[in-house]
């Protein structure tokens, strides 16, 4: 999952990535409307938008316009970094479904507090499959490397239980392997997932059954989510590489 950054100044654009990564955050970033939108078509991983409204092609007004006609776009919160904090400014971008705004000059106590309360809460029916780094970082202690050590077993372990599911039309007994395999995501699903997927597997805990077809589905859909993760992950590591090796073994 990735926040897109959606700003024409390079400066200020590299403060707002170097806030947010180091906040266990992962970035992409577009310098118009115009670019954010084909960002869109390259990352299906994108859970939040940050945008400044007056940049060249497409000014933040219209990418808030353009997501709003786009099924696919509209759920994601996006909200708006301006130096712009008249009433008539906040209630257009309101209207136009602007999630919140953050005052230019950008400062970390400001920014991340509202990036995180936007990505618990964004106000969209859309659902998230994974917890935001950070927030499993939180929640559990973990450092980032123990991190991407349980994301890479979520991964291999969705991938078992997907398969072993889709080879059988019942899970009798509990002694049956697909149901251990199954069983055996729990405590990462605990701590990584959201959406059906934990709530399924504690009705399989806690009554032994559930929905199998939902389940699969669940299992199927989270299981694209931990991929796409892992990939941007390696995306990451491979930009900070060519411009900073030492750094590239931090990231993720």
């Amino acid at each position: 999952m990735s926040i897109l950054i959606v700003e024409d100044n390079t400066i200020s654009l590299r403060t707002i990535e170097m806030i947010l990564q180091s906040n266990g955050l992962e970035t992409v970033s577009a310098k118009s409307g115009r670019q954010a939108l084909e960002r869109f078509k390259e990352h299906t991983d994108i859970q939040l938008v940050l945008t400044d409204l007056m940049m060249p092609e497409l000014d933040g007004y219209g990418l808030l316009e353009a997501m709003g006609r786009d099924p696919s776009l509209r759920e994601i919160p996006v909200v708006v970094m301006t130096s712009l904090s008249d009433a008539e400014t906040v209630r257009k971008v309101v209207s136009l479904g602007c999630k919140g705004y953050v005052v230019k000059p950008i400062r970390e106590e400001t920014l991340v507090p509202k990036v995180r309360q936007t990505m618990r809460d964004p106000g969209g029916g859309a659902e998230t499959l994974l917890k935001p780094k950070f927030k499993v970082l939180e929640e559990t202690g973990l450092d980032p490397a123990r991190y991407d050590e349980l994301l890479d077993r979520f991964q291999a372990d969705l991938g078992e239980a997907s398969r072993a599911v889709a080879e059988i039309a019942e899970l009798p007994g509990p002694d049956h392997s697909a149901r251990k395999l199954v069983a055996g995501v729990q405590d990462a699903a605990s701590a990584l997932a959201q959406g059906r997927l934990p709530t399924l597997l504690d009705a399989l805990r806690n009554h032994g059954t559930c929905d199998w077809p939902q389940l699969k589905d669940a299992l199927d859909a989270t299981l694209a989510a931990v991929v796409a993760a892992v990939e941007k992950r390696q995306r990451l590591r491979d930009k900070l590489a060519r411009t900073d090796p030492a750094s590239a073994v931090d990231a993720g």
